[in-house]
C-alpha cells in the first residue's frame, strides 16, 4: 500500500567533488576530522591510474553533522594546495548507510 510510507529521509550522505587526486581515504578522515561522525566513506579510484577519481561520498551519523560539515568545507580547498578547485558539496543520490552499501555492491 501507499498509505503513510512517505517518510522524509534525512540528508546524511554528501557527495564531495574537487578532491585532489593524490588524496587517500586516510588523508580525508584526518584533514576533515571525521573521527566518530561518519559511518561510510567511499573515494572511488580512477580507472586509468592509481589515483582517486577526485570525488567522495560520506555518510554522516546525523543530518546535523552533515550540515555542519557542509557549512565548514563548502568552497574550501584541501591541505597545502593552492588549487583553483574548491570543494563542491551536494546531497548524494543515495542517502544513508544501507542505501550506499547496496549501491556499492551492485557496482562491483
Amino acid at each position: 500500500g501507499q498509505g503513510s510510507s512517505t517518510q522524509v529521509v534525512p540528508l546524511t550522505t554528501l557527495m564531495i567533488r574537487n578532491i585532489p587526486r593524490h588524496y587517500t581515504q586516510e588523508m580525508l578522515v584526518s584533514e576533515w576530522a571525521l573521527d566518530g561522525v561518519f559511518d561510510f566513506l567511499y573515494l572511488p579510484p580512477d580507472r586509468d591510474c592509481s589515483a582517486s577519481a577526485g570525488y567522495a561520498f560520506v555518510n554522516f551519523r546525523s543530518e546535523a553533522l552533515a550540515c555542519g560539515f557542509k557549512a565548514r568545507w563548502q568552497g574550501m580547498a584541501l591541505g597545502e594546495h593552492d588549487l583553483p578547485a574548491r570543494l563542491r558539496i551536494t546531497p548524494a543520490e543515495f542517502q544513508g548507510l544501507e542505501a550506499n552499501l547496496r549501491h556499492l555492491k551492485k557496482k562491483r
